[in-house]
């Protein structure tokens, strides 16, 4: 569930990293046939059903302050594949027109024809009461777009390459998205899923608000 910051007035969302969610001991080398990346200590729960590896961080909701420019990836991740809310992490809501989400309206630099149709998003939807919530406090939703989103499906993630420099020690690119099924997936260190929106009727926020 959603955690109150200092500042109460101010919820802090389900997939905020706090500061004590610090990067758990990191592991992260080149595996031993040189063809990409693994932790030393890997276990399965460090990689997706498409085999990318995915960033660690230690899992301590509510303890110090909110991050709100991070999310934590397992919670990012949950709240996507279950269809949980991204601020209350409770069930987000679901009708006959899909899951509902909310979009900045100045969308994609070029947005494509038909958009938000095919989009790619990395927040999970939301419930109604929370959808007034983020509208209220998030500076990046005021005047959002709401969508209705019948097959949000997974499609690639959101992170960076590491791969081994000059040194041999492993160097880190900017972060970006890619594809699942990309060939350079295994330098790839996930930190969020990226849905693609498909089957998208725009709503209107006030109404579903009712």
């Amino acid at each position: 569930m959603s955690h109150p910051s200092r500042r109460r007035e101010t919820p802090v969302p389900y997939i905020t990293a706090w500061s004590e969610e610090r990067v758990a001991v990191r592991t992260l080398t080149v595996r031993g046939d040189g063809a990409g990346l693994c932790y030393r200590d890997e276990t399965p729960a460090d990689r997706d059903a498409q085999g990318v590896l995915w960033s660690r961080l230690i899992e301590a909701p509510g303890c110090g302050k909110p991050n709100f420019r991070s999310v934590h990836p397992v919670r990012q991740r949950r709240a996507v594949l279950e269809g949980l809310c991204q601020v209350c992490g409770g069930p987000a809501s679901r009708t006959s027109r899909g899951w509902l989400f909310l979009l900045p309206r100045s969308g994609p630099a070029e947005p494509s024809a038909g958009w938000p149709e095919g989009a790619h998003c990395t927040k999970p939807p939301v419930c109604v009461p929370c959808a007034a919530t983020a509208v209220r406090y998030c500076p990046h939703l005021s005047e959002p777009v709401a969508v209705r989103v019948r097959k949000p499906r997974p499609r690639g993630v959101f992170g960076g390459f590491h791969a081994p420099g000059a040194t041999g020690r492993l160097a880190s690119s900017d972060d970006g998205y890619l594809p699942y099924g990309h060939q350079h997936t295994p330098w790839f260190l996930a930190s969020q899923l990226v849905v693609e929106l498909r089957r998208c009727t725009v709503v209107d926020l006030d109404a579903e608000l009712v």
